[in-house]
């Protein structure tokens, strides 16, 4: 077994609601298994300071195909009426069982 690491920067684009946003790393042989972690993120309001009612950011692996691993990122940031438009980025650590 040898585990391997990739890390993803993976931008949130300016807007408003709960984004999904996909992605995938490529390893340098085939993939047996891997797992998807939240390394970092960040988010922010474009416009002023607000009261923050949701924070959520959530990965998951969606497929492997032979040396490649695809993954999910889900994110929302939002005050108590959802209306105010936020962006940010997500850095994605993949862990994976290569051969």
């Amino acid at each position: 077994m040898t585990i391997a690491f990739r890390t993803r920067h993976v931008s949130i684009p300016s807007g408003t609601g709960r984004r999904n946003m996909n992605d995938s790393v490529s390893f340098g042989s085939n993939v047996r298994s891997a797992a998807v972690t939240v390394n970092g993120f960040q988010l922010d309001y474009v416009r002023s300071d607000h009261h923050i009612n949701v924070v959520e950011i959530d990965t998951d692996l969606v497929s492997i195909s032979g040396n490649d691993v695809h993954f999910r990122i889900q994110a929302d940031y939002a005050d108590k009426n959802r209306d105010d438009g936020y962006r940010g980025y997500v850095q994605v650590l993949v862990i994976a069982d290569v051969d």
